[in-house]
């Protein structure tokens, strides 16, 4: 679609034509008569708010400010139907959008000049109520119109962010692929190795569900973006831009986090919050939860900080509920349980109502290499790394299972500093 026609649309769908210019120009000498004392009082209005209070710091920007609103003010009477009024609300937006206006304060805006304009209008058409009427409602089209292509480049920001963030998305994942692939060769040679490659193979797990978590905030992206159209002056359109910038910040939390779990390293122990973590590891699997059918439930009652190793901590909790997931093929639930153990020590309880452990294969399911899964679908090596790591944080684990009924797996962590330390 031509910049001409998408215009001619948006006039159209907002009921824009001309009639309303015309009741718009009949008003530019009152506009022309008030225009400074409108502009300076909009001044004063932004020195009223430390955030855009800031942004009027920098010498000169006063001075430019007043111009240009002068002007913007006389353009409401300029005919919407040409294609250059339209470049020039787009140019306004890109300008707006790139020194940091944020758009609470550009659609705020509108709003407050709309609210000083409607007692001026109907002091204009004091004698003529319907000429009043007219004047208004195409003083409101016309600056939804604006805020319509202004805000075009806030939202051409976030398409751009996002595409970065999906190249670069991708170029991990090529990345981790070619490093797994290297890993599971390794695999055949040390268990060392295989270790390494195990916690890659999570990571791997990781891509495809992040697959979904990207598509999902971009959806919502879109979707707001495209309501905007309709609306750019009320409340619910500035929490739909905030909602924008809500959804870009979660794809970079999962892509972090994701990287972060990518290459084995030491351990690195800090005081950890285990109840956080827990609900964020939980989170990664939440697509596959619902694609199962599985209901999560937690109980995590307050408990003291443990010297841990976050992210060795978080592929634990992963291992444990993606086997959780997959001992539920036709759905359950997930019941993660989280409490105090002593004085020095806590709990944590994963337990799934899935089809539970044979007890000659619960004995040996944190054996190295050793799987109830079918050829070519497990390595046997996930129990193994959730077993190393609980043990290089001074911890124990252990499983108890039914058939029929589910299994669960209890994880005790000391609390406090490790035991070397000084």
């Amino acid at each position: 679609m031509s910049e001409e026609d998408d215009l001619s649309l948006r006039r159209a769908f907002l009921g824009l034509g001309a009639e309303d210019v015309r009741a718009l120009r009949a008003l530019r000498p009152m506009i022309e008569r008030n225009a400074d004392a409108l502009v300076t009082e909009f001044y004063q209005h932004l020195e009223a708010f430390p955030q855009t209070r800031a942004l009027l710091a920098r010498p000169g920007v006063r001075e430019r400010l007043l111009e240009k609103q002068r002007a913007y003010l006389l353009s409401l009477t300029d005919d919407t139907s040409d294609p250059r009024y339209a470049e020039e609300r787009l140019r306004i937006g890109v300008t707006h959008e790139r020194v940091g206006v944020a758009p609470r304060w550009y659609l705020g805006a509108y709003a407050f000049y709309f609210s000083m304009l409607v007692p001026m209008v109907c002091e204009a058409h004091a004698d003529d109520r319907a000429a009043a009427e007219r004047a208004l409602v195409a003083l409101q089209r016309t600056l939804m119109l604006d805020a319509q292509l202004a805000m075009e480049a806030y939202i051409e920001r976030g398409r751009r962010d996002l595409e970065l963030m999906n190249r670069r998305l991708s170029e991990h994942g090529r990345d981790l692929a070619h490093e797994i692939e290297e890993q599971q060769v390794e695999l055949r040679k040390t268990t060392r190795r295989a270790r390494a490659a195990e916690q890659l193979a999570s990571v791997a797990t990781l891509l495809s569900g992040l697959a979904h978590e990207i598509g999902t905030p971009m959806s919502v992206i879109q979707g707001h973006a495209d309501l905007l159209e309709a609306s750019a002056t009320d409340e619910r359109s500035r929490w739909r831009l905030q909602t924008i910038r809500e959804q870009i910040d979660r794809i970079a939390r999962i892509i972090q986090a994701l990287l972060s779990s990518a290459r084995p390293r030491e351990l690195e122990r800090t005081p950890l919050e285990l109840a956080p973590l827990i609900e964020n590891t939980l989170a990664f699997v939440a697509e596959k939860l619902r694609r199962r059918g599985i209901v999560a439930q937690m109980d995590l009652q307050p408990v003291a900080n443990v010297s841990a190793d976050a992210e060795k901590l978080q592929q634990l909790f992963l291992n444990l509920f993606l086997n959780a997931v997959e001992a539920m093929p036709t759905g359950g639930e997930l019941r993660v349980g989280l409490a105090p153990l002593g004085r020095d020590a806590v709990e944590i309880r994963i337990e799934d109502t899935g089809v539970g452990i044979e007890p000659q294969a619960l004995a040996r399911v944190f054996e190295p290499f050793y799987s109830t899964k079918p050829a070519g679908q497990g390595s046997g090596l996930g129990l193994v790394v959730a077993h190393t790591i609980v043990l290089e944080h001074e911890g124990s684990i252990d499983a108890t299972s039914t058939l029929g009924v589910g299994t669960e797996f209890r994880i005790v962590l000391p609390t406090g500093a490790p035991a070397d330390a000084p």
